[in-house]
């Protein structure tokens, strides 16, 4: 069998993408290492932020904004909540640029927002402590995502419209000739006339010449109470600090606060060197100092999870062709902060799998923005 697509790699965006080509019918295959949803990406972990005031570039606005709309369609088709409105607060030094250009581009691309001063913040949320030499603005529309329910509805929804999925069964090695892809797994060879790569932290194992750092990363779960739970209002949140660390979190569920730091790592170089959470001395520690600077009151670490960042050389996403007949598309490097636009990202290769133009959209991620630097 021929397929029109073979999707390698079927986490978030992959899951997204094999969904919508199934659903406009493309004889489509995914292929996961694993079983999706699955911890041995970048998915997992119950939650992810969206927000719509977006720092790091206009480029994802478009991207934004459509998420929304598709994040919103696959809730009323499938009938289950993924996405939770509470508000994002973002708060940074007076001197960093970061609150000035998120008000920016709220004003540029119509997103509701607040800004606030330090003490308007500890007025409303009395459990933060913020230092004066800080502000902050609320994105108040955004919030955050059930990640692996998500990925769960997805790999449903395209099983169901007849998507053939091989899980947990790993790709050797990926050929292109005679205008077909022929794809090498542990069960076998499957040819398809397109291919989409979304492998993550991995996908230097089939294209090594993608210029990603794969790097370790950790949530983790902190004993808290009810002041700390949407019921009380509290907000999401990001946190850059005076240091130049990024730090961020969800409001409470079951008397549970999930935190996070976003920058550093441990940096790896295969699968296996992505240990479970405990196994770095710094593992329950690393949100302390934030803790107790901006929310005290936190008592015990309560469990926590690794995953893995797939970063770029600049922090943006890659999405680029493989061959100079367009007939391969790769999307990777999305460095920690892609989770909230997989459905759009999806959607763009699903188009790309039909045939249909995609060069403008993914013209800001091309490769070639690179080859200054090579």
């Amino acid at each position: 069998m021929i397929y029109d697509v073979i999707i390698v790699g079927s986490g978030s965006v992959g899951a997204a993408a094999g969904c919508y080509a199934t659903i406009n019918n493309l004889n489509v295959l995914m292929i996961d290492a694993h079983h999706p949803p699955h911890h041995h990406g970048s998915h997992h972990g119950k939650t992810r932020l969206i927000r719509y005031a977006y720092a790091e570039g206009d480029q994802y606005l478009p991207l934004l904004q459509r998420s929304k709309v598709l994040w919103e369609a696959l809730e009323k088709t499938t009938g289950t909540s993924l996405l939770t409105p509470c508000g994002v607060l973002s708060l940074a030094p007076v001197d960093s640029p970061l609150i000035p250009t998120l008000i920016e581009c709220a004003k540029t691309w119509s997103v509701d927002v607040e800004p606030l001063s330090a003490s308007e913040i500890m007025q409303r949320w009395a459990t933060f402590v913020v230092p004066e030499n800080y502000h902050g603005v609320l994105d108040k529309n955004a919030g955050y995502l059930y990640s692996e329910k998500a990925v769960e509805q997805w790999i449903r929804l395209a099983q169901e419209q007849g998507c053939a999925q091989l899980f947990n069964c790993s790709v050797n090695e990926i050929s292109h000739y005679d205008d077909l892809y022929r794809v090498s797994t542990a069960d076998g060879e499957y040819t398809a006339r397109k291919i989409i790569v979304t492998a993550g932290s991995w996908v230097k194992k089939l294209h090594p010449n993608i210029p990603i750092s794969p790097v370790r990363k950790v949530m983790t779960w902190f004993q808290s109470d009810g002041r700390f739970s949407q019921h009380a209002n509290f907000p999401a949140f990001t946190a850059q600090l005076t240091d130049g660390s990024q730090y961020y979190g969800f409001p409470a569920e079951d008397d549970q606060l999930k935190v996070a730091r976003h920058d550093g790592g441990q940096p790896l170089n295969d699968a296996a060197e992505c240990l479970p959470f405990g196994q770095y001395p710094t593992d329950g520690s690393e949100c302390f100092s934030f803790l107790k600077q901006f929310l005290p009151g936190q008592s015990a670490c309560l469990y926590g999870l690794a995953c893995s960042y797939d970063n770029s050389p600049d922090g943006h996403f890659i999405i680029d062709y493989l061959d100079n007949d367009k007939t391969g598309l790769i999307i990777s490097g999305l460095s920690g902060h892609g989770f909230k636009c997989a459905p759009a990202l999806g959607e763009i290769a699903s188009q790309f799998a039909l045939g249909n133009e995609v060069d403008t959209v993914i013209e800001p991620f091309r490769l070639k923005r690179f080859e200054k630097n090579c």
